[in-house]
């Protein structure tokens, strides 16, 4: 255990000793859980995020509950256990419709879809993509959700995102490296619902460059088929 971590775990014992079930200890908690989560330390994290959803709870509060699951979610997605983290999308999706919270709405039907899409259920995502942007009105999704409207769940849901972005183009640069053309397609094609909701639209043609002659290349028939009517809901030529 490095120095950083001995503070976190003495914070944190402090933190539940000391009026475990108050709102100011939720907040600490899930501050707690976004730091190991941001250093990658995802079994840390999901430990204080489950406390997180346990103590909204008991607070009967449903906007940390909002936060809870979909912290959850971000760090099950982040570790590539996509159906556990579409379980607790949805989850969260329920608590935000009665919550009526449009821009989360919006963010977790693009995340949902956007699992789908990872899964290879194109056509699901699509309908999904559809469903966000009734929420997300695309002037380059309302300038990232007005730099992520101060809302602690799109903040987050922006930030695995983004850091999905990366990931892909790290894949993809290993695949060029082994000239594997599927491993070069599958994650091109995985990025362009992420750059789409994460307000970089303009990445999309260029993407799709690369993408059309290798899906033609391999035949794959699926991929080729859904590609206008993905290009036909992004406003893409």
């Amino acid at each position: 255990m490095n120095d950083s971590d001995r503070i976190v775990s003495k914070d944190s014992i402090e933190i539940l000793s000391n009026k475990p079930d108050s709102p100011k200890s939720f907040l600490e908690i899930y501050e707690l859980g976004s730091l190991f989560q941001s250093k990658r330390q995802y079994q840390k994290a999901l430990v204080y995020a489950k406390q997180g959803l346990q103590l909204s709870t008991e607070l009967s509060n449903q906007d940390y509950k909002v936060m809870a699951l979909v912290s959850i979610g971000c760090i099950y997605w982040e570790m590539s256990q996509l159906k556990k983290a579409m379980k607790f999308f949805q989850d969260a999706l329920s608590v935000s419709e009665q919550l009526e919270d449009k821009e989360t709405q919006g963010m977790l039907h693009a995340i949902i879809g956007i699992s789908c899409w990872r899964q290879g259920d194109w056509s699901m995502a699509i309908n999904l993509f559809e469903k966000a942007l009734q929420y997300l009105p695309n002037s380059e999704i309302k300038k990232e959700v007005l730099v992520s409207s101060g809302s602690v769940e799109v903040k987050c849901l922006m930030t695995v995102m983004k850091r999905g972005i990366e990931t892909l183009k790290n894949r993809i640069e290993i695949a060029k490296t082994q000239q594997n053309p599927e491993r070069i397609l599958l994650p091109s094609f995985a990025m362009i619902p992420l750059v789409f909701f994460t307000g970089k639209k303009e990445s999309i043609p260029h993407l799709l460059e690369s993408i059309i002659p290798l899906a033609q290349q391999l035949n794959n028939k699926n991929m080729l088929d859904c590609i206008p009517r993905l290009k036909k809901i992004m406003g893409v030529n």
